[in-house]
């Protein structure tokens, strides 16, 4: 169990950045600045405020929160929209949200410091922590700078599965489950007491109670009643309820929630310090060097860009429906953003033009229109409006057209279906009239759509629900994404 002498023993440093960070978040109402601003930092957040509307009802968000850090001090913090579109509740900048792969920056201060505290070498092979590496070719480094993929070091794959694997790495050397190290680091330390370790922790109460206690779940039950409803954008910009992403995952790649409030804290920590020393930071926001020697676009846990010379730092999150997230950092401004939306749009926009993942932020409308109220632009604008209204044409012509299909037909295809190649998940397919519902065991039901008699899209994912049936036989379903077929097997 977590104990108050667990958190009184953290360093002086980290003590004292919850004392800035609370003193100034507490005294902050939504929407409210936190400090005395300049005319000239007024005006720039109201112009900055107006685009950042104008940008999320451009790209059907429901609800969005922001928060400006402007020397390791909250300069503007506030919600747009709705964190629940049905039932009208605004968004605001207590409303939690998933980080998805910002906890990737998370897991890296935590290899980081058992660096600096002599437990872990970056170079150690990753075949000592996992039996999925045959081999000591890929190192700790490789994960943590997305270069593990192929001949490891050649060259930059982002790849959050890969990343994943660290978890491995930082329960083994701490002998701690991840979320427990994340809560004793980060969470209590810097009194992120809104900040969840994973969506279904409440629901997994009994793995949890022995080493995090009673109250701090308690806590997070309340927490978790502001957590904000999951959106996806569709075709000509409908709006979908979509179902929570992965709400069992807690791990080195995705799984933490929070809100800006609290990500405010963990930025200012980060500003001063209080994790890993200053050098060590530094290293982790060097890009990395492939083998060949060509500088990437990523660090180590961070991505790292220069912009017409000035250094750009930063990660995004995206769950691909449901929920999106920024943190973007420029240092030598002593300025961030910390931008979540309950919808994916607020990330995916900006790789409808060029390489993903790759110098992407400033082709970010959002992220350009923060440069760009700094004078930090460079032309970015531009770009930008090109890329978003590219994106809001590449959902439109992606758009199927929904075909009828008799209920007689539909109801051939009810029954439960297990896929071995899937961890043997269950699907099972119901029908309601000429509509056709699917369900993964634990899961919320939702309803998929015919582009043919045989072939069922989700207007939120990827895949596709494909139908087989042989004559006088039991229908047969296989799910089809990209170029991957994943045939099950009819147990009902």
């Amino acid at each position: 169990m977590i104990k108050n002498s667990t958190i009184l023993a953290k360093s002086v440093l980290a003590l004292a950045v919850l004392g800035n960070a609370s003193g100034s978040l507490a005294q902050t109402q939504a929407g409210r600045n936190t400090h005395d601003t300049s005319t000239q930092d007024k005006k720039r957040l109201e112009r900055f405020e107006s685009q950042v509307d104008d940008f999320r009802k451009r790209l059907k968000i429901p609800g969005m929160s922001a928060v400006i850090i402007k020397d390791q001090r909250v300069l503007w913090a506030k919600g747009f929209g709705f964190a629940d579109l049905e039932n009208r509740i605004p968004a605001t900048p207590d409303t939690l949200f998933h980080l998805a792969s910002i906890t990737k920056t998370f897991a890296a201060f935590l290899i980081m410091q058992l660096v600096e505290q002599g437990k872990l070498n970056l170079d150690e092979p990753m075949s000592h922590y996992s039996t999925d590496f045959k081999d000591d070719s890929v190192k700790i480094k490789h994960l943590l700078s997305h270069t593990s993929s192929g001949t490891a070091g050649e060259r930059f794959q982002y790849d959050g599965n890969r990343y994943d694997y660290l978890t491995a790495v930082i329960e083994k050397k701490t002998g701690k489950r991840f979320g427990e190290v994340v809560v004793e680091t980060f969470f209590d330390p810097l009194g992120m007491s809104n900040s969840v370790p994973y969506h279904h922790i409440v629901v997994d109460a009994d793995k949890w109670t022995a080493e995090l206690g009673k109250e701090h779940l308690d806590r997070y039950k309340k927490s978790l009643e502001a957590l904000a409803q999951p959106y996806a954008y569709y075709g000509k910009g409908e709006i979908i309820h979509t179902s929570y992403p992965s709400p069992d995952f807690i791990g080195a790649a995705a799984g933490l929630l929070s809100t800006v409030r609290d990500m405010a804290k963990y930025d200012i920590a980060i500003d001063q310090h209080a994790f890993i020393k200053k050098e060590t930071q530094e290293q982790a926001w060097t890009p990395f060097v492939s083998n060949s020697g060509k500088r990437l676009p990523y660090g180590l846990g961070w991505f790292v860009m220069d912009h017409h010379g000035t250094r750009l730092i930063w990660h995004s999150g995206d769950w691909g429906s449901g929920f999106s997230a920024y943190l973007f950092k420029v240092p030598e401004k002593n300025l961030s953003l910390i931008m979540f939306a309950n919808s994916e749009a607020l990330v995916e926009h900006q790789y409808s033009i060029g390489e993903v993942m790759v110098d992407d932020a400033v082709r970010n409308a959002f992220v350009c229109s923060f440069l760009g109220v700094w004078d930090l632009a460079y032309g970015c604008e531009k770009t930008s409006q090109t890329v978003l209204a590219k994106w809001i044409e590449q959902r439109r012509a992606s758009a199927k057209v929904v075909i009828h299909v008799s209920p007689k037909v539909l109801e051939s295809y009810v029954g439960e279906y297990q896929f071995e190649t899937l961890n043997n998940r269950i699907f099972t397919v119901t029908s309601e009239g000429d509509k056709l519902f699917v369900q993964e065991t634990g899961r919320p039901r939702f309803e998929v759509f015919a582009e043919s008699e045989t072939k069922f899209f989700l207007k939120d994912r990827t895949w596709m629900l494909v139908f087989s049936k042989r004559e006088g036989q039991a229908a047969e379903l296989s799910i089809v994404q990209d170029k991957s077929t994943y045939p099950a097997k009819r147990t009902k």
